[in-house]
Parts: structure tokens; sequence; C-alpha cells
């Protein structure tokens, strides 16, 4: 059931990225959109699913070509400080591949595009802030323009704001 429903997403998000000019008017219970548009609740409902199948190319897929090419640039430098780094370069760098599961040997024969997937999935397992390991409502949606921000309630209390870029018509998490 699960599988059928991260199919299903990646086909609506294919269908959001051939949107050009949708209007996303505030109102209603869900975050603001009208039936069938695309809006920043929909990006995070997207999120969730991909958080719960653990897709992590899903969800680089989510991200604003800023927030990608920050991620490769995390991973490039980190294949740097493994190559030719100081020792203590190395060893730090060592136990951050080591944190992903990966031994330095795997990490360098990697390409830095599907590291960055997983390294962004390593940040949303440790909970960080810019991309939460869960979400437990969309309160509030501010758009302006081309950006928008959504508050949202953390589980057990509390809440935060993430940030959204709208590119090719769909809106992307920003950095």
């Amino acid at each position: 059931m699960k599988r059928a429903a991260v199919v299903l997403l990646t086909f609506a998000m294919a269908a959001c990225d051939k949107i050009k000019e949708v209007p996303n008017p505030l109102g209603g219970p869900s975050g603001g959109q009208a039936s069938g548009e695309a809006s920043p609740g929909t990006t995070v409902d997207s999120y969730r699913a991909a958080i719960a199948a653990q897709d992590w190319q899903q969800l680089y897929g989510l991200l604003s070509v800023e927030f990608q090419q920050q991620a490769v640039g995390e991973v490039e430098k980190l294949k740097r400080e493994l190559a030719t780094g100081t020792e203590a370069e190395k060893k730090a760098a060592t136990a951050r591949v080591g944190a992903m599961g990966m031994t330095p040997a795997e990490f360098q024969k990697t390409d830095s595009k599907t590291l960055a997937a997983l390294w962004i999935g390593a940040e949303v397992k440790a909970g960080s802030l810019r991309l939460p390991k869960e979400i437990a409502e969309v309160r509030a949606i501010k758009l302006e323009n081309e950006r928008a921000e959504v508050t949202y309630a953390r589980p057990g209390g509390g809440q935060g704001t993430l940030k959204f870029v709208k590119q090719n018509g769909a809106w992307r998490f920003a950095p």
C-alpha cells in the first residue's frame, strides 16, 4: 500500500513539474490550495511520504536547484577531505562517512549526486532544523511571489518554519 502511494506521488510530482502559472490562494484547512493546484503544502505531503518510504532520491527531487547544489558541494568537499585532507580532516570525514553507513572507499566510488541524496537522508534522520524528521501538521503558508514560508507543528509541541521557492512550476524546499 505504501509503495502504491509513493508511486502515485512520484507521478503527481512529475505532473506538477509541467504546471507553469499556478495561483496559490490561501484558504481552507489544508494550507490553502484550491483543488488540483500545486502548493508548498503539497510538497510537504510529498516530503512526508518520501521520509516514510525512506526514499532519499524522491526527497532530493523536492529540493530547489540551489539546495541540491549545496548538498553536492558538501559531498564533494567531504570527498576532497578524504583524499587530500590533513589527518584531522581525514579522521573527521571518515567518521561522517561511517555515520552514513559507508566506508571511505565506497563513498569515493559513488557519484556525488547519489551521495547528495543519501546525505540529505542522513540529515533528515538526524532531525535537522532545515529538514525536520517529522511534521505533525502545516499551520500556515505565507506566499510572496515565487517564495513561500510554511509554518508547521512539530510532534510533541513547538513549531518550525520551512522556506520554499517555486521552480519550473513546482514548489521546492529552499536552503
